[in-house]
């Protein structure tokens, strides 16, 4: 009988056990299942980035000269009166080069400059990295916001050209302000949609230096 007892006992406290490791276990696999997010579908979104990176490029190449450190080094043959304007549109060319570099950078120039990037083979992001992208991404003083600096330069003395300039490059202002931009909390979709309007930007500002090179020359 007490045989009978103790292996009743035994056969519970298995059953308990068994019990408790399939609870343990669904809790593992319901964590790991909802730590991961697919962006298999979102990725499809970087060939309107890569779009406007090759027009960049094409823009940039035939209005400008390099020199022997780098591509894109001054407007091509360009002298005007305006020696102030010059500058300012030589300057754009900088930085219109250090974002495309930023932008198709895979870390072997710059440490962590453009961190979406990794993910755009990936079929899923976790949690944890997608908290850390959001980080990254809303402390990096990203190429856009160096455009701010141009506020406090000489762009001029002709003030329609002033204007011109800074009514162009003071567009991406608007949409820094919005939720899309102030976001630290943001899905992967809205990262990476944040960062092709970024490229766009810098694709317009590529559209206006052309504009102003053969309006100008």
């Amino acid at each position: 009988m007490k045989k009978i007892y103790k292996n009743k006992c035994l056969v519970i406290i298995m059953i308990l056990i068994l019990i408790i490791l399939s609870s343990f276990l669904s809790i593992i696999i319901y964590k790991n299942h909802n730590n991961k997010i697919d962006i298999q579908l979102s990725n499809q979104s970087w060939d309107s980035y890569d779009e406007s990176i090759k027009n960049i490029k094409n823009n940039m190449d035939p209005i400008t000269e390099p020199n022997e450190n780098f591509f894109w080094w001054t407007l091509k043959d360009f002298d005007i009166e305006d020696n102030e304007y010059e500058k300012i549109l030589n300057s754009l060319v900088a930085q219109v080069r250090m974002c495309y570099l930023d932008y198709t950078d895979d870390g072997t120039l710059y440490t962590n400059s453009n961190p979406i990037r990794k993910y755009r083979k990936k079929d899923i992001i976790t949690t944890e990295e997608l908290k850390k992208l959001n980080f990254d991404m809303s402390n990096d003083r990203s190429c856009i916001n160096r455009f701010d600096d141009f506020n406090s330069l000489l762009i001029s003395n002709d003030e329609n050209l002033r204007n011109r300039f800074l009514n162009r490059i003071n567009k991406i202002n608007l949409i820094k302000s919005t939720e899309l931009f102030r976001n630290e909390n943001a899905s992967y979709n809205e990262l990476l949609l944040r960062k092709t309007i970024e490229v766009h930007y810098i694709e317009d500002m590529s559209e206006f230096l052309v504009e102003e090179y053969n309006r100008l020359k």
